[in-house]
């Protein structure tokens, strides 16, 4: 077979290619490369048919792996792509998503020039509009805006896929002096897993998707992994080309997975287990897990005794650890202050003892793990013995029938995780988007510390790069923004593992000299929805539903004007349809992407256009040790790259404002212009400057740190400067599973809302605990299938469902049905049916599958841009007919902590139905969303600014 990345198409072999086999076959793709070791001959290369191509090394970003990858140029036309066969993952593999920009980059639906409303909203009519009108319109309108109703009357939007500008859409608001800014993921999609990790360790998330985990995929003989627990994660669909090959791999070498999911996957397909947990019990099913664990003694007990804060004394009263002055007023502390001592039950001494950190070897107590006792007339249990106890009911048979599982299989993946000397959990964005988006990472982080599966070669939860580099001090914690970019810029946030008087200090300092500290702080805590989950303002992200209720409200203040910086907001949002309703109350819409979506149909004002990946230049995610260019291969129309139109928008904004933006200085607001931009690639890849680093890329590309200097393990066992181990990067200096931390979060917003507090809200829970979904399929009669969701191959969030490819080998949204319940409702494979929740109703093909249990339904979110193409009769935005987020549930109860709300575990009910009438299947049809002669022939352009 040729190798996948070897692809070229024109429009009229296209339409011949009449079924899937035949488009693969016309593109002369194998998906080989991304699942196994490719033999020699099937190795990418730049010869033969290569010939008089121009080769320009690059990276994908068709999902937020971003491969590296090879471009071919024929006047100035990509003409192939393949997979860099230098990735040390990947290893020149190039998924369809990768593929699909060859159709993408020179779709007839591109925006090539800034387009202002000819009509009214939702019409599609639109006038041409220059660079400066633009900026002067969007400009113009903010100003006003800010001037009538104040800063806070603008707010900022990004997100849902193809998304490069994250930094940029916090910084935006804030340069005007708003609050107010969210992302349809945050929330839904890894802040709950990224945030968790931080207050719970100190260190890295357990996500694949998001690249943080990459120890597993260590060329031999460095990799040591022997288990990978796959908890609500795809790589083989989500990451095919990284991690799905990577995975596939190490099934091929031995290592034994487990996959936790509702649906049979490709990865479940080769799993040793496969746990189709009902959606949303997850919590259940790690309960169990613990029970079990905790039963049968299978934790690392060194580990968790001296390294976990699971001996601590618990009191029940406040439900913070016991400190041992509290006990013992007489101690004497021989640890700094940053380090406090804690109580624990001694086992040399059978009595209440202080617990002062130290090296395992050296500590004075032997402390129980489960205890309940009484001291001075006042009974405590220790954290651990409070785990035991929410666990407890969680028996493998009571686990089985509420999470519809088999009791044998969920034993035997916990054998198979437990008595393997390394192992891991890789916990995927699933339980984000369900109300117990917290409980579920604190749980899989949980296991893997009980089983001291932590900063060990071929573990998930390991530290990498210079933040992972053995310490010489006492690890600490910063926050407010990625690695608490805001902290020292601002000085709000309290640092975790600094003690009271040393956070004090430095709060002060930075105030006096950042005169902005008190402005940040009142962002801080007049953010939508803050009250109740303070844990969104570890990205200074706002509570999506209470954003969408100020609008509709105008309590406590009325967001009016809004830049949204990527994707389709009504395919991403959950409860589209309740967002359609508040988009009236918006004064003015601004968007920027590559292409109109329903979104921008349906409520923007004003659209700024943006290149695609085969045009920006950036630096993108590291594969292991190395770092990669995304080039700028070729540039189109006047697209610029995702960080110049809202740093062009403030500039013009100051000058209308006489110099001077009402907000925080930005400190991150990314670049004005295209030089800027490539002058930081350029750096980042340690070249002299961009010209040096596209002539001489393959000296520059990728950027490797020796292995010596990038993995490392054992860090928490270093001894630094104040002669103790370093420990974590918590209060207690141990990884907290039982998350105090949480508590203090609720209570006052420390450590995100310092040093002035928020108001206190319902305590966070501190471990993993259960929570029957809102909408149950155990008690609902009238919708009784209970949908989960996740993703296909061929997509990555809302992007490219204008690609060709990807659309004639899934042409449209499916809803998989187990073939018993089908045949009750009169449903066969590939039936139309319609969709229902008490939201609203929605269309998809039935497919008939045995991997789905009787009573639940997947369904991939979905949008039609066909709807609106111009040979429609009576078109419409796209987003009504195939779109899993028009069910979905975003009203309370949310998730405690981040507010996250449900997109998957709710209930729906499921009849026969039509095809909608604007919808494509078959290939033919697709013809429109090739790229045309006009786009192919489109001039190379210069920079716009």
């Amino acid at each position: 077979m040729e190798n996948m990345a070897e692809t070229t198409l024109t429009r009229r072999s296209f339409v011949k290619a009449s079924a899937l086999v035949g488009a693969t076959a016309a593109f002369g793709a194998s998906m080989a490369g991304c699942m196994q070791e490719a033999p020699q001959e099937q190795a990418p290369s730049g010869g033969g048919a290569d010939e008089g191509l121009v080769r320009m090394k690059t990276s994908c970003h068709g999902c937020i792996q971003m491969c590296p990858a090879i471009a071919y140029l024929k006047d100035g036309v990509v003409v192939k792509l393949e997979g860099d066969p230098d990735a040390p993952v990947s290893r020149g593999s190039l998924c369809i998503k990768g593929l699909n920009q060859l159709h993408t980059m020179y779709s007839p639906r591109r925006v090539l020039h800034p387009l202002k409303r000819a009509g009214e909203r939702g019409e599609n009519k639109w006038e041409v509009i220059s660079w400066d009108e633009a900026v002067e319109e969007a400009a113009t309108h903010i100003c006003d805006a800010i001037d009538k109703y104040g800063p806070y009357s603008f707010f900022a939007s990004v997100g849902g896929g193809g998304a490069y500008s994250f930094m940029e859409a916090m910084t935006l608001p804030m340069a005007f002096g708003s609050p107010t800014v969210f992302e349809p993921g945050c929330a839904q999609c890894y802040l709950p897993r990224w945030s968790m990790s931080k207050l719970f360790y100190g260190g890295n998330d357990q996500s694949i998707a998001d690249n943080a985990v990459q120890e597993i995929f260590r060329p031999d003989p460095d990799n040591k992994a022997e288990v990978v627990v796959l908890w609500g994660a795809q790589p083989s669909v989500s990451q095919t080309a990284e991690s799905g090959r990577g995975m596939a791999e190490l099934r091929a070498k031995g290592v034994k997975t487990i996959v936790v999911d509702p649906n049979f996957s490709p990865d479940a397909v080769k799993a040793d287990v496969w746990l189709p947990v009902r959606p949303a019990t997850d919590t259940g099913l790690l309960l169990c897990w613990f029970r079990y664990i905790f039963e049968n003694k299978l934790y690392d007990e060194q580990f968790t005794k001296y390294w976990t804060n699971l001996p601590f004394l618990i009191d029940p009263e406040t439900k913070l650890p016991v400190k041992a002055q509290e006990l013992f007023p007489d101690f004497q502390q021989t640890t700094p202050e940053n380090t406090p001592a804690y109580v624990c039950y001694d086992l040399k001494t059978n009595a209440v003892a202080p617990f002062e950190f130290s090296a395992p070897a050296d500590a004075t107590v032997d402390p129980e793990i489960f205890w309940t006792g009484d001291f001075e007339g006042k009974t405590y249990k220790t954290a651990g013995q409070i785990y035991k106890e929410e666990a407890d009911p969680w028996t493998l048979e009571h686990t089985a029938e509420n999470c519809w599982l088999d009791a044998g299989k969920i034993e035997e993946a916990i054998k198979i995780y437990a008595e393997a000397s390394v192992a891991g959990i890789a916990n995927g964005v699933a339980s984000d988007m369900t109300e117990s988006a917290s409980q579920v990472p604190l749980g899989c982080m949980g296991l893997d510390s009980i089983m001291g599966y932590v900063n060990k070669p071929g573990c998930t939860m390991t530290q990498y790069g210079a933040a992972g580099a053995p310490p010489t001090k006492r690890p600490v914690t910063y926050n407010n923004g990625f690695d608490g970019m805001f902290s020292d810029m601002y000085g709000i946030g309290a640092v975790i593992g600094m003690s009271d008087a040393e956070n004090e200090a430095r709060a002060k300092k930075l105030g006096e000299e950042n005169p902005q500290q008190k402005l940040a702080n009142q962002l801080l805590v007049d953010r939508l929805g803050m009250k109740d989950h303070k844990g969104l303002y570890a990205w200074c992200h706002s509570h999506i539903p209470t954003v969408r209720e100020a609008i509709a409200t105008g309590e406590p203040y009325k967001p009016r004007v809004w830049f949204d910086m990527s994707g389709n907001k009504l395919a991403m949002l959950g409860n589209a349809k309740s967002w359609y309703d508040v988009f009236p109350e918006v004064d003015y819409i601004i968007g920027q992407y590559p292409m109109l979506t329903s979104f921008h149909i349906e409520a923007a004002d004003l659209v700024f256009p943006v290149r695609e990946w085969l045009e920006e230049p950036m630096v993108n995610m590291t594969q292991l040790n190395t770092q990669w260019l995304q080039n700028e291969c070729v540039h189109i129309g006047e697209t610029v790259s995702h960080s110049i139109p809202a740093a062009q928008v403030v500039a013009k904004c100051a000058e209308k404002m006489g110099g001077e933006l009402p907000g925080l200085k930005p400190g991150y607001l990314g670049s004005a212009t295209e030089e800027e931009v490539k002058a930081s690639v350029a750096e980042t890849l340690h070249a002299p400057s961009w010209d040096e680093l596209v002539k001489d890329a393959d000296k520059y590309v990728p950027y490797v740190t020796p292995a010596s200097e990038y993995f490392h393990y054992g860090q928490h066992e270093t001894v630094v400067d104040d002669g103790l181990p370093a420990g974590f990067g918590t209060e207690s200096r141990k990884i907290e599973v039982y998350c105090q931390i949480l508590l203090k979060l609720a209570r006052t917003g420390y450590p995100f809302c310092y040093p002035e507090p928020q108001e206190p809200c319902e305590d966070y829970s501190p471990i993993c605990s259960y929570i029957e979904p809102a909408e149950s399929p155990l008690s609902d009669e009238e919708y009784p299938f209970v949908l989960t969701s996740g993703r296909v191959p061929y997509f990555h969030h809302g992007t490219m469902r204008h690609a060709a490819l990807s659309r004639e080998l899934f042409p449209t949204a499916e809803i998989r049905i187990n073939p018993a319940s089908a045949k009750e409702l009169g449903i066969e494979h590939m039936d139309w049916v319609k969709v229902t929740s008490r939201r609203g109703e929605v269309h998809a093909r039935a497919y008939l599958t045995e991997g789905v249990h009787p009573k639940t339904v997947w369904m991939e979110r979905f949008w039609n841009p066909e709807c609106y193409d111009e040979s429609q009769t009576n078109p419409t935005a796209g987003w009504r007919e195939c779109n899993v987020n028009v069910l979905t549930k975003n009203d309370a109860p949310f998730n405690e902590v981040y507010g996250s709300y449900t997109n998957r575990g709710f209930t729906v009910k499921i009849e026969k139905s039509q095809k909608p009438a604007n919808v494509w299947v078959e290939p033919e049809e697709f013809a429109p969303f090739l790229p045309t002669e006009e786009m192919l022939s489109e001039a190379q352009t210069k920079d716009v600014f």
